[in-house]
Order: C-alpha cells, then sequence, then structure tokens
C-alpha cells in the first residue's frame, strides 16, 4: 500500500534525534510531548518499523537512513524558503536596464552604486542605449526598464513613472560659428551630431526636424559628441543639466532660434504595462522614487 512520509513527521522525528528526548524536541516544536510521541509512532507504522529504541533513545539501522532523509529533505525546504525570500527582496533576481546617456552621466555612478549595494547579489544587465531606440528593445521586451525622456505622447502599452524635469537645447561652439545664433540659415552648413536619428520612413513625425538639418553624423558616446562640438565640428542637442554640469560645455552656447533648438523634457522609467515587474525592477522604481534627482 503506498504511502507518504508527511514533513511534519520527518521534523518531529529529526528533532526527537537532535534534542535525545521526546519532552524536548516538544518545546523545540512548541507541541505537547504526546503529540511528538504519536508522531512518530505514526511514522513507525507508515514504515513498518521502529526508527528509535527508547530507554534508552537510540537510532536504529532504519532510523539512521531516516535520520539522513530528514536531514536532506529539510534542507532542501531550507534552501528552497530563503530563495523565494531572496527572489521576493530582489536577491538574485535579474533587472534589465536601458538608459540613455543623460541619465547615466548625471546620475548613474549614484544610483546604480546604491542600487547595487543594497541587493549585491541581483543580476544587473545595464546597458546606455539612444532614447529612440530604449523604447524599441522595452517594447519587445527585451528589456524590462527604460529609464530616459518621455516621448510627447506615450504609447499606450507603456506605463511611465516621471521623475524630473529637464531642456533639450541645440548648442554650438561660439568660437567657431559665432554668428550661428543670427544666421539660423547656417544650421545645414553645420553637421549636427546626435546619437541616433531614425530614418524617415521610420519615424515621419521627424522628418521636418531633420530636414532642418544639412550633414547628420551619428555619434553614441556623449563625451565624444561633446568632444566633437567643443572642436568646431558639428552641432548638438544637449540636455541642459549636462551643459551646466559638464566642463567641457563650458565654451558652447545655446542656439537661440530656430523654435526647435529647444525642447521641454520629462525624464523617467517606463515598462511594458501588462508585464509583471520582477522584484528587481519593483527595488529599483522604489529606489527611484526616493532618489534626489
Amino acid at each position: 500500500m503506498a504511502f507518504h512520509i508527511e514533513t511534519q513527521e520527518i521534523r518531529a522525528f529529526k528533532a526527537v534525534v537532535e534534542e535525545n528526548g521526546f519532552q524536548r524536541a516538544a518545546d523545540r516544536l512548541f507541541v505537547t510531548q504526546s503529540a511528538v510521541s504519536q508522531t512518530i509512532a505514526n511514522l513507525e507504522k507508515k514504515v513498518d518499523t521502529i526508527l528509535l529504541e527508547r530507554n534508552p533513545l537510540k537510532l536504529t539501522e532504519a532510523g539512521a537512513r531516516m535520520l539522513n532523509y530528514a536531514e536532506m529533505v529539510l534542507a532542501e525546504e531550507s534552501d528552497v524558503l530563503s530563495d523565494i525570500r531572496n527572489i521576493n527582496q530582489g536577491i538574485h533576481s535579474t533587472l534589465t536596464l536601458a538608459v540613455n546617456s543623460t541619465v547615466n552621466y548625471l546620475y548613474g555612478d549614484a544610483l546604480f552604486y546604491k542600487y547595487c549595494s543594497e541587493g549585491p547579489l541581483t543580476k544587473l544587465k545595464l546597458n546606455v542605449l539612444p532614447s529612440r531606440q530604449i523604447y524599441s528593445v522595452v517594447a519587445s521586451d527585451a528589456w524590462e526598464l527604460g529609464f530616459g525622456p518621455f516621448q510627447q505622447r506615450m504609447p499606450e502599452h507603456l506605463t511611465a513613472l516621471p521623475l524630473f524635469e529637464d531642456q533639450r537645447e541645440l548648442v554650438v561652439s561660439t568660437a567657431h560659428f559665432p554668428e550661428l545664433s543670427k544666421r539660423p540659415e547656417l544650421l545645414t552648413d553645420i553637421p549636427l551630431i546626435v546619437s541616433h536619428l531614425d530614418a524617415p520612413d521610420l519615424r515621419p513625425t521627424i522628418e521636418k526636424l531633420r530636414d532642418s538639418f544639412g550633414t547628420i553624423w551619428e555619434v553614441n558616446d556623449l563625451s565624444q559628441r561633446i568632444y566633437l562640438v567643443a572642436q568646431g565640428l558639428g552641432m548638438t542637442y544637449l540636455d541642459q543639466r549636462i551643459r551646466k554640469t559638464n566642463e567641457r560645455c563650458s565654451g558652447l552656447e545655446v542656439i537661440s532660434s530656430p523654435s526647435f533648438a529647444r525642447i521641454p523634457l520629462t525624464f523617467g522609467i517606463f515598462y511594458r504595462s501588462k508585464s509583471r515587474l520582477s522584484p528587481g525592477a519593483e527595488r529599483f522604481l522604489s529606489l527611484c522614487g526616493d532618489f534626489d534627482f
């Protein structure tokens, strides 16, 4: 006849052996001595053999084998419960996060240091991407969270958490192009250096912006873009917070016109609305909610 050994039975059996007595085992398990005695008796009845000799208490050969089994099962139970607790706390979970260069430059060091130091066992996959590409990887579910500037109209399938405001400004080296602010028609003669700009057939809504410039260079690295502009090789869009904090921007000036020279932005985190966030992602959202941006 088939039977099943219950966890409570092997837990009681192990406690009796380790405490060398039924009463001490009962005290450890917060039950009565009679409950422990009955549990051991039921277990011995199931396996049809004596596991513990009484007076004095001693393991039989079958009891030694049962103790080995009990230690293995209860250790595995402990490991499973520990893993589940860790996962709920963001430990051993994996966070895939894509950020744009502004977020990474301004807050990356402090933000990710705090996140990793508070959960050192969380598996973090961090990638710095152009803002347009972040939306693609989050929408395709390739990355869990995106952190960057919001689109003017956020897609309905994304949930957005706004965190701070900024303004993107078209800047140029006034040492090389002092006349540009007075003659905006020169825009077409100076390369625009950006991290990424979609082809017009992919995003027709930005076609007018693209057509306002001549040559376009795509340089993903923020520091390299700033350097090239500072050397008089082109112009770029920079977020105001970067322009005010990066020493290399001291010789750059905001172009006052045309109207698209300044673009107000809201920065924050976004993710797929129907996705269940990992504990690591939940912890990152909580951290950002308390972070001083």
